[in-house]
C-alpha cells in the first residue's frame, strides 16, 4: 500500500512539473493575500493604500479577486493546459501594480511606486514562467 501511494505521488509530482509547481506557489501567495486583505486590522485599514483601494472597490471584492485567482492557480497546477491560470495570475498582479501607480501619481499613496514596481516585476516574471516548456514537451 505504501509503495503504491509513493508511486502515485511521484506520478502526480511529475505531472505537475515546473509550471504546475509555480502555479502552486502562486496559489499559496494569492490565497494568503486574500486572507490578509480580509483580516487586516483596523490600523492597517486606515493606511493610505487601503483607503485608496477601498475607494475603488471594497476590500472584500479585492480579496475575492485574489482568492479566485488563487483557486484558479491551484486547480490548473494539475492541468496540462494551464494558460488561463498564468494569464489570470499575471493580470491580477499587473492590475494591483497599476492601482498603486495611479495612487502614487495622484499623491494618495506615498511611495506607491515601490509596490507598483514590485508587482509589475512579479507579473512579468509570471509571464516568463508561462513561457517555460516542460521536459516532456520537448
Amino acid at each position: 500500500m505504501r509503495k503504491r501511494a509513493g508511486r502515485m505521488l511521484r506520478r502526480l509530482l511529475h505531472r505537475v512539473g515546473r509550471r504546475g509547481a509555480s502555479l502552486l506557489f502562486l496559489a499559496l501567495l494569492d490565497l494568503v493575500y486574500a486572507v490578509g486583505l480580509l483580516t487586516a486590522p483596523p490600523e492597517t485599514r486606515e493606511s493610505d493604500s487601503f483607503v485608496f483601494l477601498t475607494g475603488i472597490m471594497p476590500l472584500e471584492v479585492w480579496a475575492g479577486a485574489w482568492a479566485l485567482v488563487g483557486c484558479l492557480c491551484l486547480v490548473y497546477a494539475f492541468s496540462l493546459r494551464d494558460r488561463v491560470a498564468f494569464i489570470a495570475a499575471s493580470l491580477l498582479k499587473a492590475v494591483w501594480a497599476n492601482v498603486y501607480l495611479v495612487g502614487w501619481t495622484a499623491e494618495e499613496i506615498p511611495r506607491g511606486y515601490v509596490s507598483a514596481a514590485v508587482w509589475l516585476a512579479f507579473a512579468g516574471f509570471i509571464q516568463v514562467i508561462a513561457g517555460w516548456r516542460e521536459n516532456w514537451e520537448r
